[in-house]
């Protein structure tokens, strides 16, 4: 499995567990418990942001560098 799937794969988990999270925090009773659980949720959805950000940086990083290759091609090798 490639390092990019990998990566959207955990960030449809860390998605996952957010939701989960949240869905807990809605049925909590106590302050307390709500705000620990809310909290949790937005680790999972910043780490599943952070993910998302990092695929798309390679993704347009790779897309950059093919198109400098295509550029250096066709301009320059006769």
């Amino acid at each position: 499995m490639t390092g990019g799937a990998r990566r959207i794969r955990d960030a449809k988990e860390f998605r996952r567990l957010e939701q989960i999270y949240l869905q807990q925090a809605e049925h909590s009773t106590g302050d307390l418990e709500r705000d620990s659980l809310l909290n949790i949720a937005r680790g999972f959805g910043y780490a599943a942001r952070q993910i998302e950000r990092r695929s798309l940086i390679s993704k347009a990083v790779m897309i950059v560098a093919l198109a400098v290759l295509v550029l250096f091609s066709v301009l320059y090798i006769p």
